[in-house]
């Protein structure tokens, strides 16, 4: 193999486990699984993330309570990546989108939304239902290899658009309910408990 493909390859495979980290990020924000955040970030990494900015461990010790805490579920994904590697360090820009529901009441529609969409709800009588939450944004990375690792020195999110609204999902009526299959924010998510079996069949 010349140097010039090899050089090519590894780039391709730097990119490729790059965006593994990145998408564990995604499960560990849904799945609120602290100690897989934690190992998405180097211990001095950074995360500037709008409403808190400082060290990523914690980052990761504020977050995962935030979520318990306000949000009932939510889902995020990685749409597309732009990743240049050199050496040791690569920049990587990500889209994202995200979903999450949080719950009613006035005190818990107000923290979360602010008092204008709060006033909004109690006027339609709608605040003390669950509301949903749509955004999207870009994670802006550096990341650096160590000891054969990547993951996040300095992360800056962007979140450019929201659109939030009284939630009209269906899960305990009609056909939709039979699908209404809610994965969990633990450890006893379906995606923990698929591994490998011992032996794999031939």
């Amino acid at each position: 193999m010349d140097e010039q493909l090899e050089a090519r390859l590894r780039v391709a495979l730097d990119r490729q486990e790059i965006e593994h980290v990145l998408k564990l990020y995604c499960r560990a924000i849904d799945r609120c699984d602290l100690d897989l955040l934690k190992t998405i970030y180097h211990p001095d990494g950074t995360d500037d993330h709008g409403s808190f900015s400082g060290n990523a461990m914690e980052f990761a010790e504020t977050i995962i309570p935030s979520l318990r805490e306000g949000i009932l579920d939510g889902m995020h994904t990685v749409t597309h990546c732009t990743i240049d590697v050199e050496g040791d360090f690569a920049t990587s820009e990500s889209y994202y989108w995200a979903y999450q529901q949080a719950p009613g009441g006035e005190e818990a529609v107000t923290a979360f939304f602010g008092p204008d969409y709060a006033a909004k709800a109690r006027a339609e009588g709608t605040i003390d239902g669950k509301h949903d939450y749509y955004c999207g944004g870009r994670y802006i990375d550096l990341f650096e290899r160590r000891a054969g690792q990547w993951k996040i020195l300095r992360r800056k999110i962007t979140n450019e658009w929201n659109d939030i609204r009284p939630s009209t999902r269906i899960t305990d009526a009609g056909h939709v309910a039979h699908y209404n299959l809610p994965g969990r924010r633990d450890r006893q998510d379906p995606v923990y408990l698929n591994r490998l079996p011992d032996r794999v069949p031939a």
